[in-house]
C-alpha cells in the first residue's frame, strides 16, 4: 500500500493532486480556527453581557436598611440563586462586614480581589462550589443612599457553555472534513480529466514503439496539439535519419565486400606468410563489415503481436546441436508457451543464437536455456533469459571485459569475438540489459533482460 501511495504521489496526478490538497486543508484549518475563535468570543460575550444586567439588576434591587444592613427590596428573578450549586451565584462584600450571598453559594464564598478597587466591570474565571469553574463579573458600587463602598459579584457556571462550544467545535470540524474529502474528490477527478490527454498521448507513445502504430493520431486539446504535431515530425525526422544511416553503412559494406573477395581470392591458398597474414585480415575485415551490416538492420522496436521466443529457442538450439554433436552436449530448456519477445525474430535469433552457440562450444556436457517473465514496468514489460554452461567458466577479473568488440580469452576455440559485442548491442538497443556470471563450481551463465508482451 506504502509503495502504491508513493508511486502515485510521484506521478503528475499525484503532485498536482497533493498541493491541491494541501493548501485547501491549510485554508479550511486556518478557517476553522478562525470559525472557533469567533464563536468562543461570540459566546462569551453573550455571558458577559449577561453577568452584566444581573449586576445591574443586583444594584436596582439594592438597598439600606434602617439597621444600616444592605439587603434586596425584592428577589432576583432567577430562582436559581435560591438553589444550591445551581451554576448561578452572587455576592456582595464590604469591607470589615461578613458577605452578603446568594442561597445558591451554600456554605461557599466567592474570593473578591479587595486590593484593588474598580468602579468598572472585570470579569476572570474562577473556581466554584463542587469543584465548577465560573465566569465571574465584578464591580465597586457606592449606592446613592449611603457613602458606602459595596463590592458586588455575579458569577455563573461555565460547564454549559463549555459544551455548546466544544459541540461546535466537533460539528465544525466534521463539517470542514466532509468539505475537505468533497474538495479532494472533486480534486482528483478535476486533475484526473484535466490530465487524460497525457495520458493519452503517452499511450499512443507506447504504441509507437511497439510498433502498432507509426505516428500520434486523433484529435488534442490545442495546446497539445503542438507538441503532438512536433513529436510525429521528430518520428519522421528519425526515420529518414536512420534510414539515410543504414543505406550509407549498406552502400560502403558492399562496396568493401568486392575488393575483399578478390583480396581473398588472390592470396587464398599461398603458403607464404605475407599471404596468409593478408587473407587472415581481410577475413576479420569481411567480418566487421558483416557485423556492422546487422548492426545497422537492428531497428529496437516492437513486433507487433511479439515473437513466440519457446519454438524460436528449441530450433536455435537444434541447430546449434548439430554443431557439437561429437560432444555430447545436453541441451535443456525451460520455457513457458506464453513468453513473447516485443521484438524482430532476426534480432532475437542473432542473440540467442550467439549465446547458445557459444555456450555449446565451451560446455562439458550440459547448457541449460531458461525464460521466465519479470516485474512489470510502468510502461514495458521484461523478460530474463539465463544461458549457462557447465565449461570451464571465466574468472571475475575477465567478465567485463568478454563484451568488448573483438575480445577472445582463448585463440584456440574457432571464433571472431564479435558475437558478445553483437548481443550487446542488440539488447541494448531494445532498452534491455545484458550480464555474464560465474557458475560455481566451474561454468558461466549470460543474462539477457528483454521486453516482452
Amino acid at each position: 500500500m506504502k509503495a502504491e501511495l508513493r508511486h502515485f504521489f510521484g506521478t503528475l496526478t499525484g503532485r498536482l493532486v497533493k498541493s491541491a490538497a494541501l493548501w485547501s486543508l491549510a485554508a479550511l484549518a486556518i478557517g476553522g480556527l478562525v470559525l472557533s475563535l469567533v464563536f468562543k468570543s461570540y459566546v462569551l460575550n453573550d455571558v458577559d453581557k449577561r453577568l452584566s444586567m444581573l449586576i445591574d439588576s443586583m444594584v436596582g434591587v439594592s438597598e439600606i436598611s434602617p439597621e444600616g444592613v444592605l439587603r434586596f427590596s425584592r428577589p432576583l428573578s432567577d430562582q436559581r440563586f435560591m438553589t444550591p450549586e445551581s451554576g448561578q451565584y452572587w455576592q456582595i462584600n464590604e469591607d470589615g462586614q461578613d458577605p452578603f450571598r446568594s442561597r445558591s453559594l451554600w456554605d461557599y464564598e466567592l474570593a473578591p480581589d479587595v486590593k484593588h478597587r474598580s468602579f468598572s466591570l472585570q470579569y476572570y474565571e474562577a473556581a466554584g462550589p463542587a469543584g465548577q469553574s465560573l465566569r465571574v463579573a465584578e464591580r465597586d458600587i457606592i449606592l446613592p443612599q449611603s457613602d458606602r463602598l459595596f463590592h458586588f459579584q455575579v458569577g455563573t457556571d461555565m460547564a454549559e457553555v463549555e459544551a455548546a462550544i466544544a459541540e461546535f467545535n466537533w460539528l465544525l470540524i466534521s463539517a470542514l472534513g466532509l468539505i475537505m474529502a468533497t474538495v479532494t474528490t472533486a480534486l482528483v477527478l478535476q486533475v484526473s480529466y484535466g490530465l487524460r490527454p497525457l495520458r493519452r498521448l503517452g499511450r499512443s507513445l507506447t504504441e509507437i514503439r511497439a510498433g502498432k502504430e507509426n505516428r500520434i493520431k486523433g484529435d488534442w486539446p490545442q495546446d497539445l496539439q503542438p507538441l503532438a504535431q512536433e513529436i510525429n515530425a521528430l518520428i519522421e525526422q528519425n526515420e529518414k535519419l536512420v534510414e539515410r544511416a543504414r543505406t550509407h553503412v549498406g552502400n560502403l559494406a558492399h562496396a568493401l565486400k568486392t575488393p575483399l573477395a578478390v583480396i581473398q581470392n588472390e592470396v587464398d591458398g599461398a603458403s607464404d606468410e605475407a599471404s596468409k597474414r593478408i587473407y587472415s585480415q581481410s577475413r576479420l575485415i569481411h567480418e566487421h563489415v558483416d557485423h556492422h551490416l546487422k548492426r545497422a538492420r537492428v531497428a529496437g522496436g516492437g513486433s507487433g503481436a511479439g515473437l513466440a521466443i519457446k519454438d524460436r529457442l528449441e530450433k536455435l538450439i537444434k541447430a546449434v546441436a548439430v554443431t557439437t554433436q561429437e560432444k555430447g552436449i545436453d541441451y535443456q530448456l525451460n520455457c513457458e508457451e506464453s513468453i513473447r519477445f516485443d521484438g524482430e525474430k532476426e534480432d532475437f535469433d542473432e542473440v540467442l543464437g550467439n549465446l547458445i552457440d557459444n555456450a555449446g562450444k565451451w560446455a562439458e556436457s550440459k547448457v541449460s536455456i531458461t525464460a521466465a517473465k519479470i516485474a512489470k514496468s510502468p510502461r514495458r514489460s521484461f523478460m530474463e533469459i539465463r544461458v549457462e554452461d557447465d565449461g570451464p567458466g571465466v574468472g571475475d577479473e575477465d567478465i567485463d571485459t568478454l563484451f568488448e568488440r573483438g575480445r577472445r580469452l582463448d585463440e584456440r576455440v574457432p571464433g571472431t569475438g564479435l558475437g558478445l559485442a553483437i548481443v550487446r548491442d542488440i539488447v541494448e538497443m531494445y532498452g534491455g540489459q545484458a550480464r555474464l556470471e560465474s557458475v560455481q563450481p566451474h561454468g558461466l551463465r549470460a543474462v539477457l533482460k528483454l521486453p516482452s508482451k
